[in-house]
């Protein structure tokens, strides 16, 4: 007796229930009515669209900001021993392919003692848009040509 109870008040709730689901429209079934992708298909890869300008702007934008939040554009020094304190020189502002999806900026830094680095940035498009700087690749300074040689 309990159960049938139980049952004729769950059908009565459920009747009220279903009348303002159905009046809200929502009574339809949602189905998507797009084809599975087959894995086979050939999938393009997103590509950095942007001028090299716009590029150049993103890099010195990404310095700044990071410089301004640490005191020094921090790097760890080619050896691995130690965290080069580097300060901005300049960016380059022609932009090089790397792949169809990437390509790179390059920028010229100096540290306290006056020794400049190149660190070349690696720039993809970003998951959600925009850029994403996927790698970042340190210089060595080129050894100083001794004078009178």
């Amino acid at each position: 007796m309990k159960y049938f109870i139980m049952a004729a008040l769950a059908l009565g709730l459920a009747a009220p229930a279903a009348a303002a689901y159905e009046e809200e429209g929502l009574s339809e079934a949602i189905i998507s009515t797009d084809t599975a992708k087959n894995g086979d298909e050939d999938e393009t890869q997103p590509f950095v669209q942007e001028s090299d300008e716009d590029l150049a702007e993103f890099v010195t934008d990404y310095i700044r900001r990071d410089t301004a939040l640490k005191g020094a554009f921090l790097l760890e020094d080619p050896d691995g021993k130690k965290f080069l304190k580097l300060q901005l020189v300049s960016v380059e502002q022609k932009a090089q392919p790397t792949s169809e999806s990437a390509k790179t900026v390059s920028a010229l830094f100096r540290d306290a003692g006056g020794k400049k680095f190149t660190v070349v940035f690696y720039l993809q498009p970003g998951p959600w848009g925009g850029l994403d700087i996927f790698k970042l690749e340190l210089k060595k300074p080129a050894a100083a040509k001794k004078a009178g040689h």
